[in-house]
């Protein structure tokens, strides 16, 4: 009788396929093109603009949308050819982020995270209240130390892991463990799951709002 692998390593060795498919199409891929970091004294005041506008239009346990500098941006970017990159949930209160990167969830300055990004967004989850937000942010902190979930980024879930996007739709109690790429999310479909409040676009060093 011929062996069969269980299920899981199945699954496994074929995410490890499609993660090896997609290396193969990053040159030929629109979001491939180059990026220019726009960092440094100059755009202070555009970055001070999108920190106003976190703190009068957010709320602990919205999702900020980004095009982060990052080598892991990067890789989302160019894979998915997408002009967003990254997703996290906003504590608001305590001027930090909650981010699934590949060291893990971890939390992170929010002037940091805005000094590092291209592009924001602000986004409010369908059915979000302060008091719906207080209690995502409260899980997303409960994941603090979770590992990435490398192969759910292309429709192998873990329960145990999550990457960017996964860990702002599980913040709300959205189902997000389903398997197969067609359940994948990605940073740049998060406003089916909320409402746009603000978009930068592109860095220019303009302040984006007053």
């Amino acid at each position: 009788m011929k062996w069969k692998p269980p299920r899981r390593q199945s699954a496994i060795l074929i995410a490890a396929a499609v993660l090896g498919l997609l290396a193969l199409v990053l040159v030929t891929c629109q979001g491939a093109r180059g990026l220019h970091r726009a960092r440094g004294p100059e755009y202070a005041g555009e970055t001070a603009s999108w920190l106003k506008a976190v703190r009068k239009l957010g709320g602990d346990g919205m999702w900020l949308v980004v095009r982060g500098y990052h080598p892991g941006d990067d890789a989302i970017a160019i894979a998915s050819n997408s002009p967003l990159s990254h997703a996290v949930v906003l504590d608001l209160t305590r001027s930090e982020v909650l981010e699934a990167i590949a060291s893990g969830v971890v939390v992170t300055p929010l002037e940091d995270f805005l000094r590092e990004s291209h592009r924001l967004q602000i986004i409010k989850p369908n059915g979000w209240t302060p008091e719906r937000g207080a209690a995502a942010l409260a899980r997303a902190k409960s994941a603090i130390g979770k590992k990435y979930d490398l192969f759910g980024i292309v429709g192998v879930p873990s329960s145990e892991r999550f990457y960017c996007s996964e860990l702002c739709l599980w913040s709300m109690e959205i189902a997000v463990d389903r398997a197969g790429p067609n359940h994948v999310v990605h940073p740049r479909t998060m406003t089916r799951y909320g409402t746009l409040l603000f978009d930068s676009k592109e860095r220019d060093k303009k302040p984006d709002f007053q």
